[in-house]
């Protein structure tokens, strides 16, 4: 990839990855929502991603955390017993 005038790889980097972010945020807020789910003690979020959606990848795993970021807080890592979360269909080119 050709480095940008002025700009140093580091910072274009960045820059590919919250643009990735920001699409990926735009799929979230478009897609409707497959189920509710009551948070259990010890569940995580790649397990949620796997019970619905037959994969545990950090994509798919962020697909629900993107949709419930404002429940979840800063920490995907973090999720609390009984919380409920949206759990989005996925978008056609995660199928």
């Amino acid at each position: 990839m050709p480095k940008p005038e002025g700009d140093d790889l580091g910072s274009v980097y960045k820059k590919m990855a919250a643009d990735k972010l920001a699409e990926f945020a735009r799929k979230v807020a478009l897609a409707k929502t497959k189920a509710e789910h009551t948070v259990a003690a010890g569940e995580t979020l790649s397990g949620l991603a796997l019970k619905y959606y037959g994969k545990s990848a950090r994509d798919y795993w962020m697909l629900i955390y993107e949709a419930n970021k404002a429940a979840i807080g800063s920490n995907p890592g973090v999720i609390k017993a009984g919380s409920v979360l949206r759990i989005p269909e996925l978008p056609e080119d995660m199928k």
